[in-house]
């Protein structure tokens, strides 16, 4: 089982090493014979040797090839000897593709690491029987949907490091016989919907060093026998969990380097095929168990990760072909639980180097017991207890020069305590320096102290080793210890001895927690102090009257968080009652609250009566008291008081300076309007006074015989033109 996993690798492995450039293959073969024809000018033909694996196209070991490389051309050949098969214009300063040269015959066509920045609608109409093309490195940024119409017989297509940002469905519609398509090293943000639809017949895809972000339910559904699948180097963030249904056939997945935070469980579980996988460089905290559940691979690469701190209890459970697997170069690694490899039963290769372990235990090759090598270099090992089978093993192999497992580069396995073994080779410590039994080591996966809210869920996680195995309990403020044994669901909860959960913190939940390593030897304990705080929300009064009150709130931290809360109030004490009565039996009235509250007002209350008021955060099913206060409602005399006041004196005062004003604006206007009446009547528009006065009085009946321009004369004028009308 294991070989025909190794084969179906390999051939994967083969195909993508195929595909990455058959140019590059047909430039680095010597020819096998040159072509004796009439080659283009800079250009050299001859016939260039097939890869073995392309055999399987073209029965001929060898191609009539054009090859126009490294030539300093701007623009393709304008012609092509009659068969010719094989094309090569790469690593020139070619601009566009509107005039490639005719024929009928060709198959392979590298254009690669130019400066095209686009290609026209259908620039590969004569090349029916194109098969390979190669547009990498050069500038483009889009391609129209019409560009790949004339060469449907097309099985390779590579992309790869140009400038496009988006692709458009239908681009590759027109290829159902694609077998790799490379578009690595682009600027794609996400897959267009339906863009591998038609793809049915891909074998391999290279999407790595793109700005991918999230990989859909539907982004791959076309690609049904696709074996190889690189997106690493993206920037994913999410997978849906049906995202590689569609892909049953796979046999290799890469998710190097991107932003994943959990390993992708659920995604996995759709590839029963999947013989390789690779999560390395992702910012995953811990390996979880059961993250990796009963997957069909055989290697498993989880190294270089900078945030990895923890793999958990049964982290690879039911992993029954796993042989290989990587956990190196993890700057953060300080603890993986033996029990993680308990059901890999055909695990040979162990790679823990380069890591943070302080101790691995022994019960790893107890538990795999056909483990053959195991890396542990470049590890701050504690050469007490803990180590001390590691160097029974390197003695056995000194002595038999054979042993299983057998420590890979040992020397390079150097102690870092006790300190005067520090920097010593761990072969070169006599066996009596070792002790055979030490007190447990614990590891908090916690910080000294944490300020928590109200409502809120505590999780502590904590590890321990040591000689003989240490049991783990957690200390609670109170003083109290709790395990697995004696805890009760609720409130506290303990997962696999190693992570203690409490549930809807309150104030008084404050305190001192501990982690307590404990064997027959002693016990070693990890402590941290955990405040709990209210609330940030206080009750504000905002009006007030003899029925009402008003309160508004502040402190939360969005206006979403309001809908967490509820407002609850209840009588005190009235006018007639005294001061000791009793509110035992005084239910509070509840009002809900939701985001669009800012403020509330609570109506229908006595007058003269005290009520006390408190905002209630709600978490699940309880209920804390965040702030409360007391407000008193104002008397009825008091109310009608204050009326009569504002009525006599306020409202009067104001009332009679408005009318004062008003008529004071009436006058100021009357006063204009006659002012420039009076001025009208004096000096008509046109007229001059100064000739008014020099007019005889008793002029004024006789004919007129020269004009006058006075203000009377003027009316007189008026009147005539009048009477001469009737």
């Amino acid at each position: 089982m294991v070989v025909s996993c190794v084969t179906a690798l390999v051939m994967a492995v083969e195909v993508q090493a195929t595909n990455e450039s058959v140019a590059e293959t047909l430039n680095t073969r010597p020819p096998v014979k040159w072509w004796r024809t009439n080659c283009p000018t800079n250009c050299s033909c001859y016939y260039a040797a097939l890869p073995n694996s392309l055999h399987v196209v073209f029965s001929r070991k060898d191609l009539a090839t054009v090859d126009c490389s490294n030539a300093g051309l701007t623009h393709s050949p304008t012609s092509l000897p009659n068969g010719t098969e094989v094309l090569i214009i790469s690593n020139n300063f070619i601009t566009k593709l509107a005039f490639l040269p005719p024929s009928t015959t060709l198959i392979h066509l590298d254009v690669s690491n130019n400066s095209i920045e686009s290609l026209p609608r259908n620039p590969f109409a004569q090349y029916r029987q194109l098969h390979f093309l190669s547009l990498r490195r050069n500038k483009l940024t889009s391609l129209l949907n019409t560009v790949f119409y004339s060469v449907s017989n097309l099985a390779s297509l590579d992309l790869s490091e140009n400038q496009i940002q988006n692709l458009s469905a239908e681009v590759f519609m027109t290829l159902p016989h694609l077998k790799s398509l490379n578009l690595a090293q682009n600027s794609l943000v996400s897959v267009t919907a339906a863009l591998f639809d038609n793809l049915h017949e891909v074998k391999e895809l290279d999407m790595s060093y793109n700005q991918l972000i999230t990989i859909e339910d539907t982004d791959f559904q076309g690609l049904v026998n696709l074996n190889l699948l690189n997106l690493s180097n993206n920037r994913i963030r999410n997978i849906g969990d049906i995202a590689f249904r569609a892909l049953s056939n796979i046999i290799v997945l890469d998710l190097d380097h991107n932003q994943l935070q959990f390993v992708p469980r659920i995604p996995l579980q759709s590839l029963p095929e999947m013989k390789k996988l690779s999560l390395n460089g992702n910012p995953i905290h811990k390996l979880h168990d059961r993250d990796f559940d009963s997957l069909n691979i055989y290697s498993l690469s989880v190294s270089f990760m900078p945030n990895l701190e923890i793999v958990d209890s049964l982290a690879f459970t039911n992993l029954t072909s796993l042989t290989n697997i990587e956990l190196h170069d993890n700057p953060r690694l300080i603890f993986i639980d033996p029990h993680a490899f308990s059901t890999t039963p055909l695990l040979k290769s162990l790679y823990f180097h380069n890591n943070q372990l302080t101790a691995i235990s022994s019960r790893i090759i107890q538990y795999v017991p056909s483990v053959e090598q195991i890396h542990v270099y470049h590890n701050p090992l504690r050469c007490d207890c803990n180590a001390f089978w590691i160097r029974e093993v390197i003695e056995e192999f000194r002595a038999n020069n054979a042993s299983r497992p057998y420590f890979n580069s040992s020397e390079f396995i150097k102690c870092d305590f006790p300190l005067n073994l520090t920097g010593v080779s761990i072969e070169d410590v006599g066996k009596e320096e070792f002790m055979r039994v030490c007190t447990p080591t614990s590891l908090p996966m916690f910080h000294e102290n944490y300020t928590m809210d109200l409502g809120e869920e505590l999780r502590l996680e904590c590890h321990s080793y040591g000689v003989p195995e240490p049991t783990l309990t957690w200390l609670l403020p109170n003083g109290s210890e709790i395990t697995t044994n004696n805890v009760k669901f609720g409130k506290f909860e303990i997962v696999h001895t190693c992570v203690l959960i409490i549930r809807q913190l309150t104030t008084t939940d404050s305190g001192l927690y501990g982690c307590k390593a404990s064997n027959g030897v002693g016990f070693d304990i990890s402590s941290t102090r955990i405040t709990v705080t209210n609330k940030p929300v206080r009750l504000v009064l905002f009006n007030i009257g003899f029925d009402y009150i008003s309160l508004s709130w502040n402190g939360t931290r969005h206006s979403s968080l309001i809908s967490d809360y509820q407002l609850h109030y209840r009588k005190i004490r009235g006018d007639n009652e005294g001061t000791n009565t009793s509110l035992t039996d005084i239910k509070y009235r509840v009002i809900l609250l939701g985001p669009q509250y800012r403020s509330y007002t609570v109506t229908n209350l006595n007058s003269n009566t005290e009520y006390e008021f408190c905002i209630v955060y709600v978490y699940d099913l309880e209920l804390y008291k965040v702030d409360c206060e007391v407000f008193k409602t104002k008397s009825t005399v008091e109310f009608h008081n204050a009326i009569k006041k504002v009525v006599s004196e306020k409202i009067i005062a104001g009332v009679c300076t408005a009318l004062g004003l008003i008529m004071a604006i009436v006058c100021m206007v009357t006063l204009v309007k006659k002012f420039r009446l009076h001025k009208d009547y004096e000096t008509p528009y046109g007229c001059d006074d100064t000739d008014s006065v020099n007019i005889p009085l008793e002029n004024v009946y006789q004919p007129l015989s020269t004009p006058m321009c006075s203000s009377k004369t003027s009316l007189l004028s008026v009147h005539k033109s009048h009477l001469d009308d009737y």
